[in-house]
Order: structure tokens, then sequence, then C-alpha cells
């Protein structure tokens, strides 16, 4: 069926003919209505603008002038990103009426690549929380089980593509909003080192530079694919021209590999690790070198600065509608902001000090290893009105998430072993900055090892 083929296969129809872009972006229409009733994964279907890029891609199939592999191919874009002409609400009351007059650097390069948007995807107030809920556009729910979050923030791009509606989806990723949405749905998420996907133009940051903009897929090639029409310098994101030119791993390059699944009392399920440890076999069959390790970062003080930093985030946007924003907005975004409004600037400063400092001991205790190989969430997906599994705090659920974003690094989700229950589990492959190449390789010799394309949640053949 053509639903359940990734997208490099579907560009391959399309380069022999075998199938147009009108009848690809039909299919994902056809499948987006059907099941966004129960999985409520976008704020905003763009038909008549995804019919238009369909038919212009279709007449360049038939001219024999494909702009490239992406061309024709449908795919979503996150709530909090901005596409030209289309809502961006950022999962927001406060921003229930906002239209961006340019696209961000990602949705440039996906338009050149000739890609279909066919939408906007789903995501909590300012994708500031671990399950996909907001005033704005209610619960979404899991394609695995309809009773369970996809997580959040990018909770609606990970509900589209393990539905099957699109192949593809572009998010964003500032503590984990990738990886571990990824990990609860049977997919593949990533986070790259900061700046290696420029962008421009959108929300103002909830904490510095911890948010990059993170691709979705089901395989690696197909991760490799967006990934490589979204990555790459721009002039208008200084972060993304610090990087020497890419080079892929050898894949027969024996990699040495540290592990954990806990720190101190806290760490995952017994079901999470066993995911990993079978993760940490299947690398060690294929000849890296693995070894258990401390967590190089003091979890503390990352929730310290991470606290006051996300408080003055939220402060800073509540101030731009003083008459509004207390009515508005969800009880935990309020009483974050009014944190961040109490704080004084030497505060905000000190926790810009301790982060640096905490920046440095990540990489003086990084140790000799290519990369980690760790759980991507301390449990599997949990029911959608909850905040947290049970038994788990948000911290918890994420704390192996969002120091990846807090030291910049590289990071990507695949698919592990399942529970027994059949929930997917996530497992996370972390290398140093500028090491994207590193856990791509990894991810892809994990695939090999066990190959996750073929399993699908039974929602998606309700179609």
């Amino acid at each position: 069926m053509v639903w359940r083929m990734d997208a490099t296969a579907l560009s391959g129809l399309l380069a022999t003919g075998e199938v147009t872009p009108m009848a690809l972006l039909e299919l994902s229409l056809r499948r987006l209505a059907a099941l966004e009733p129960k999985l409520n994964a976008f704020t905003h279907v763009d038909a008549a603008g995804a019919t238009a890029a369909a038919e212009a891609a279709t007449a360049r199939q038939r001219a024999g002038t494909r702009l490239g592999p992406l061309d024709g191919v449908p795919v979503s874009v996150k709530d909090n990103l901005y596409v030209k002409g289309l809502p961006a609400r950022w999962g927001s009351l406060l921003f229930a009426d906002h239209v961006p007059a340019q696209d961000d650097i990602c949705v440039e390069r996906l338009r050149a690549a000739g890609a279909v948007i066919i939408g906007k995807t789903t995501t909590p107030e300012f994708a500031l929380m671990g399950r996909t809920e907001s005033r704005l556009s209610g619960i979404t729910r899991n394609p695995w089980d309809l009773a369970l979050t996809p997580g959040g923030s990018s909770g609606g791009a990970v509900a589209s593509v393990a539905a099957g509606i699109t192949t593809l989806a572009v998010g964003t990723d500032a503590g984990g909003s990738t990886r571990q949405p990824a990990g609860y749905t049977g997919l593949v998420g990533m986070r790259p080192s900061t700046g290696r996907l420029a962008r421009r133009f959108g929300f103002p940051p909830m904490a510095i530079d911890f948010q990059a903009i993170g691709p979705f897929a089901r395989t690696m090639r197909d991760m490799a694919l967006l990934y490589g029409v979204l990555a790459g310098p721009d002039a208008r994101d200084p972060y993304s021209r610090r990087f020497p030119a890419e080079a892929p791993v050898p894949p027969g390059k024996r990699l040495r590999i540290g592990w954990f699944t806990s720190i101190g009392a806290e760490g995952a399920t017994s079901e999470v690790c066993a995911s990993v440890a079978r993760a940490a076999a299947d690398l060690a069959g294929m000849g890296c070198q693995l070894v258990e390790v401390a967590a190089p970062y003091d979890q503390a003080g990352l929730r310290r600065a991470w606290g006051t930093l996300t408080a003055a985030g939220a402060a800073r946007v509540a101030a731009r509608f003083p008459e509004r924003w207390r009515a508005e907005v969800t009880d935990t975004i309020r009483a974050t902001a009014e944190r961040g409004l109490a704080l004084t600037a030497a505060e905000h400063v000190e926790a810009l000090d301790a982060l640096q400092a905490w920046r440095c001991d990540v990489t003086a205790n990084w140790g000799d290893y290519d990369a980690l190989l760790i759980p991507t969430g301390a449990a599997p997906a949990w029911k959608a009105e909850d905040e947290a599994p049970p038994g788990l705090t948000p911290a918890t659920q994420g704390m192996f998430c969002g120091w990846v974003n807090a030291a910049g690094l590289a990071a990507i989700s695949v698919p592990g072993l399942p529970h027994p229950d059949g929930r997917p589990i996530g497992v996370q492959l972390v290398a140093p900055f500028g090491g994207d190449a590193v856990v791509l390789e990894l991810a892809r010799r994990l695939e090999v090892a066990n190959p996750w394309a073929g399993r699908w949640p039974a929602l998606a053949s309700e179609v």
C-alpha cells in the first residue's frame, strides 16, 4: 500500500511516473480527514496551498524537471514554526490570529525542494509541555493507543507520521520535543547540533539557544533525506556558520560508546532499561565498544538554570500582552510567567553564568567516547490527560533529553525493543557538538540490526 511507503520509496515512484504528486496529496488529505477527529494532530490544514504546490510539482514531474527527491512529497510543519501566510499560533490563545509574513529558513528549504506542506501540527502552549494539550487546540492523542499521549511538544507532528498521514514532519526541540514524541510513537526524531539546521524568523525563544529545528521520519534513509534538505549554513543564522564540512562516518568504523540508564535514585523503568540493553548488545555485536559510564552532567544544576530561563522566557511573552495574558494562558504557563516577572536581572544573569559553567563541565566530563547510548524517556507513553507517567514527575521523564539541548549537542531517538504491552520505546544516541554524522550512523546500524519500518499502530490500517 502506498501510504505505508517511506518518503524515499514514494520519491522513487514519483521519479518513474508511477504516481503523481496530486495523487499523493489526495491520499494524505483523505487519511487526515479520516483520522484527525481521533488524533487532533493538526491546528490548520492548508488544502488550497497544498493543492497549488502539488499541481506545480505534478507539472514539473511531467516536464522532467523535478527539483529533487522531496519534490511532490507531502510534509507537515509544527505550529510554532513560521510558514508564510499560514497561522502560527504557538498553541496559545494569545496568538490565535497570528499569521507570519515570512517563512522560517527550514520552510524556505522545504519549498525550494518542492515539498508539499499540507498544514500545521499541534503543540502545547509555547511548546513548553511534555505532552500536547492547550486551551487553543485541546488534547492530541497517540495513534498507538488513543488513551495515551504522543508526548510533547511535537505531539501533532508524530501523530501525523505515525498514522501514515505524512511520511515526514518538521518540528522543534528545546528539551526533548522531537526525541521524546518520536520515542512514544515508534519514529525517528533528531535534535541536531545547535545551528546545524539554520533558522530565522519565529517566536522568541523560551530558553535562549536550547531550541533546534527537529526532523521526523519513519526510516533512517528518510531521516538522511530530510536532514540533507534542511541542514547547512545561512548568513542569516550566525550559529549555522560554525561548522566545517560534514563528513560521514565510515560504516565499518569501530566506535566507543558509553551508556547509562539512571542518575542517582532517578532512572528509567525496567522495560526502558531492557530496550537500552538490547540496543547496546546490537551495537556491540556490530563491532562497537560499549562501556557503562556515569552521566556527564549535573542534573540538579541544569534544572535550576532551566527553571529560571524558561520563567524569564514566558514572562517576556506575557509582558507583550499586559491586559490579556493572565486570563488566556494555561495555569502552568501563568505560574511560570509569574515566576519570571518576579526575577531580578541579577538572578537571570546568574543563571546564564551557571549554565556556562555547566556546559564547560559537560565537555570536561564527557570522556573518550564517540557517543552515548541512553533512554529517550524514562517511561513509555502514558495517559493523555496526565502530566507524567505513573510514579514519575515531568522532570524525571525528561531527564535524559533536556541536557542535550542545554549543551547544544547532536542526538537522535530511534525505536528500540517495544514494551511487552506493545507501546513503542525510544532509545537515544548523543554525540558531542558537531557529531551529527555519528548519531546518524549509529542509528542506521540499529535499524539494520532490528528494522522497525514495518511496525504500525492498528489505527493506521483503519483508513
